[in-house]
């Protein structure tokens, strides 16, 4: 495992970075649903799909998607019963949502597909790699853990409970995603991520919750073949740095990134240095 800590922000994605290309929208079946996904770009090479985290959609990474796809084609899935993906009858579990990205990376017809998850995403894309990892290129896990801890457990438990009772307003989005300082910057930004989780169904985020507040990759990891660049915020306050170091210990072939200043929106913060960074890492494994 290689660790690395590096500064913060390099600064916001400009409007050239982020492209005037519209995004097109692809439905892609499952046994009962369609999954939504929208794809930037047609760039050869190695294409990436993108795993939003919890309450999120396809909005939810800001214009990184777009500055992507400057160099190959991207796909950003929204998971089920979020944003325009339909929420089907199956039980939301971390496999199930594996399942539907698997459907995408196939849909796509590349053979195989980078990876790059957030949070609850993060999680989803250690399920692929565990069960789908042929499928799977390099991937790029930020602000997740390989593990949820019995206190953990019950913070998740309970939300799910809240959201159920009261709603997501007020639930997610909130500057607690965000270190002190940009939040103070950019308020902006952190009302935008607000009104994303906002507008998610309640029904849909207990279920996600739920997901989250139990799952154990760390001895299944040990035999993932696939590069995992781990990326952790050191203001993050809602997922542990701690646990970046034990994701990245579990996976032999890992490098660890944490990165000084900023929050669990990392790639929000990051802007432009975390397109680099993402960047710099699937082109250095594109051949394998």
């Amino acid at each position: 495992m290689r660790c690395v800590v590096r500064g913060g922000r390099k600064g916001r994605l400009t409007n050239a970075m982020r492209g005037d290309q519209t995004p097109r929208s692809v439905w892609v079946p499952t046994a009962d649903a369609r999954i939504h996904c929208e794809i930037h770009g047609d760039a050869p090479g190695t294409p990436i799909v993108m795993i939003h985290g919890l309450g999120g959609n396809v909005r939810s990474w800001d214009g990184i998607p777009a500055a992507l796809a400057r160099t190959r084609r991207v796909a950003v899935v929204d998971l089920r019963g979020c944003g325009r993906s339909e929420r089907g009858s199956a039980p939301i579990t971390l496999p199930t949502l594996a399942d539907d990205v698997a459907a995408v990376i196939a849909h796509l017809g590349a053979g195989r597909c980078h990876l790059i998850g957030h949070s609850l995403g993060g999680v989803v894309a250690q399920d692929l790699l565990v069960r789908h990892g042929r499928s799977c290129g390099a991937a790029v896990l930020v602000s997740t853990s390989s593990k949820v801890g019995a206190q953990a457990a019950e913070g998740w438990r309970r939300l799910a409970d809240v959201v159920e009772q009261r709603g997501v307003v007020g639930e997610g989005g909130s500057a607690r995603a965000f270190s002190d300082a940009f939040a103070a910057q950019h308020p902006e930004l952190v009302e935008e991520q607000g009104r994303i989780s906002a507008s998610a169904d309640a029904k849909v985020y207990a279920a996600q919750a739920r997901a989250a507040s139990s799952y154990d990759y760390s001895e299944a990891l040990t035999s993932v073949e696939n590069p995992v660049l781990v990326m952790q915020g050191l203001a993050d306050r809602m997922t542990s740095p701690g646990g970046s170091v034990l994701l990245s210990r579990a996976i032999p072939n890992s490098e660890l990134e944490l990165i000084e200043g900023v929050g669990h929106n990392l790639h929000v913060e990051m802007g432009e240095r975390f397109v680099d960074v993402v960047l710099e890492f699937l082109t250095r494994h594109d051949a394998r």
